[in-house]
């Protein structure tokens, strides 16, 4: 495909609204967070004096812990598929052995 002398007639001058809206508004947000959270990576890990990996391993095994708690309570509040109670169930009051 080759770029005709009309394509650059028609060209626009600067970018369009929503590519300027990211590129000022925000990719710079994200930038000084992922900076921010950086720096406070590297100064817990200078205070513990643990590497910053185990901390963001461990910090990264604390929120999925969270999140897989806050699902599994989601999924039992709106699960009705099967018996929640040890009377409910079908075959009646079942003992384990």
């Amino acid at each position: 495909m080759s770029v005709g002398r009309d394509y650059m007639v028609k060209k626009t001058t600067g970018p369009s609204v929503p590519k300027l809206f990211l590129d000022t508004r925000i990719i710079p947000r994200l930038v000084n967070t992922a900076g921010g959270a950086e720096v406070l990576l590297d100064r817990v890990a200078t205070r513990t004096g643990l590497r910053p990996l185990l901390i963001l391993a461990g910090a990264a095994g604390g929120v999925a812990l969270f999140a897989i708690g806050a699902l599994r309570r989601r999924s039992d509040d709106t699960n009705s598929l099967g018996p929640r109670r040890a009377q409910d169930h079908p075959y009646g009051q079942t003992t384990v052995l």
